[in-house]
């Protein structure tokens, strides 16, 4: 906290901030010759605890007491003086003074005194700050604005209104998990334009902070974006990736219609997989995907055709190509969702001739819980590789047993799947069924179901079951130290490794 030191003697004043440089680096201690000193500097320091003479040049120590007291009734004073009067100290008590000590002041009875006054401070600012960021959160959220001066204020005030969002699934549970202190974020955007007891910030959910940032200038608007770029910077070395979008919120605005704007805004305009940096003047387009739906034409006829290898690469450079456009989550969504209503569209349409709308809704509100092109590329190619294992086999030509026998380890892969079983029911070599398999899959029958399994495995590990045995079983091995010595071979980690690691993420 700052600790302002006001005396006008100057081998007194030299004597105290001697004395009070055992509270540094803990507390920043501010030396002052006159009462007229500490009013200037108000603007952009703000004390939380002054101690002060009464008799000094200009205005003298109650006055300025009194006058700390308007400004700020949180502000403790306390005066140190020759005078032993009880006048003083009543009128002292009106205004936040909380001990009344003579000179001269011994040292051990003047650091019992500070103690005292820097736990009760901070007692009270917590229980402040805690009432304060419950009742900024409302304004954001509500249009209602509760019944309190300071509040009122608060909402006509200018300010540079920031929104920091984490990523949606994102492995980091919320901001809490960042090591991201609100103390750290003051320091770095304070300026000399307002104290920092004037920047506020709140969380409105573990995802979502606002940092509201005083704006009694139009010219300190470019600073402030400058600083802001700077700490977009660090934030992007973050685990999981960060949006950033920033507006002004005029006085005649309130707290609630800016913040909801600035919401919409971010979550239109936010950019998937990556981080985001959305000042107010930055209007960005929708990318043109008329090169990825030429890929994706190229993709489907390499799935149509049982080639699930030369297909599942296709789509690799589809996601590719998405990435480097800087492609918004809205507009990915949206390009998912036709995606993969028109495959299932065609495929049904050959099959059944005529096509229900209900058939053809895609869920793909998953979407929102991915947060990499990697993880998007997994499900995706699931998604497509399912659709295309519904159809049905128009001849016996040994290509087309492939995606059947994916359909079969999608569908069965709880339960013990034979690969000589199926090769000898459809009348093809075992052999040869395995080529094939290899050739359009990119790995071996044993390898890919194994994959698959150790894939529902971790979803399983990422959505709430937390027994060993239970996700083993479910996954289609009756061995729990089998499945988890494979799990670690695969992944890298044990299972209950990785559920702690990613706990939250779904």
């Amino acid at each position: 906290m700052n600790i302002f030191v006001v005396e006008d003697e100057h081998w007194a004043l030299a004597e105290m901030v001697e004395l009070f440089k055992s509270y540094e680096p803990d507390h920043h201690i501010y030396a002052f010759e006159n009462g007229d000193d500490v009013l200037t500097t108000l603007d952009t320091v703000r004390p939380h605890l002054v101690l002060t003479d009464i008799n000094m040049p200009g205005i003298d120590g109650l006055e300025l007491i009194e006058k700390l007291n308007q400004l700020d009734p949180n502000i403790m004073s306390m005066i140190v003086s020759v005078h032993d009067e009880f006048e003083y100290a009543r009128v002292g008590m009106r205004f936040g003074v909380i001990d009344y000590l003579l000179k001269p002041v011994k040292r051990d009875i003047l650091y019992k005194a500070v103690d005292q006054a820097i736990v009760h401070i901070e007692k009270e600012s917590k229980r402040r700050e805690e009432w304060l960021n419950g009742s900024i959160t409302q304004m954001l959220l509500a249009e209602e604005i509760p019944v309190y001066d300071i509040l009122q204020s608060m909402n006509g005030r200018a300010y540079c209104m920031v929104l920091l969002v984490l990523d949606k699934g994102s492995a980091v549970k919320g901001w809490k998990d960042t090591a991201v202190s609100w103390n750290e974020l003051r320091q770095q955007l304070g300026g000399k334009y307002a104290p920092e007891s004037d920047y506020y910030c709140v969380d409105l959910d573990c995802r979502h902070r606002i940092v509201l940032i005083p704006l009694p200038h139009v010219r300190q608007m470019s600073d402030i974006q400058e600083k802001l770029s700077f700490l977009y910077e660090q934030l992007r070395t973050l685990p999981s990736p960060v949006h950033m979008g920033f507006a002004v919120k005029p006085e005649r605005s309130s707290l609630y219609q800016v913040c909801l704007e600035l919401q919409q805004r971010l979550d239109k305009q936010m950019t998937f997989g990556m981080s985001t940096w959305l000042p107010p003047e930055l209007k960005r387009q929708d990318a043109e995907l008329g090169t990825v739906w030429e890929k994706v034409r190229v993709m489907e006829l390499h799935y149509k055709k049982g080639d699930m290898l030369k297909g599942s690469a296709v789509l690799q450079l589809i996601m590719e190509e998405l990435r480097l456009k800087l492609v918004t989550r809205r507009q990915l969504q949206l390009f998912i969702h036709d995606l993969l209503y028109s495959l299932k569209y065609n495929v049904l349409a050959s099959k059944v001739g005529m096509v229900s709308v209900h058939d053809l809704q895609e869920d793909v509100r998953l979407l929102n819980q991915l947060a990499s092109y990697t993880e998007l590329f997994n499900w995706l190619n699931e998604s497509i590789v399912s659709i295309y294992c519904e159809q049905e086999i128009k001849d016996f030509n040994p290509k087309g047993l492939v995606p059947v026998l994916l359909q079969l380890i999608h569908n069965h892969f709880q339960g013990s799947i034979s690969l000589q079983q199926f090769a000898a029911e459809h009348h093809v070599s075992l052999g040869y069924l395995s080529r094939i398999f290899k050739s359009q899959t990119g790995h071996t029958f044993s390898e890919y179901i194994t994959n698959y399994r150790i894939g529902k495995a971790k979803e399983l590990l990422t959505s709430g079951v937390e027994r060993l045995q239970e996700i083993s079983s479910l996954v289609g091995y009756e061995d729990s130290r089998h499945f988890s010595a494979l799990f670690k071979k695969i992944v890298g980690e044990t299972p209950i490794t990785y559920a702690k690691r990613h706990a939250g993420k779904k």
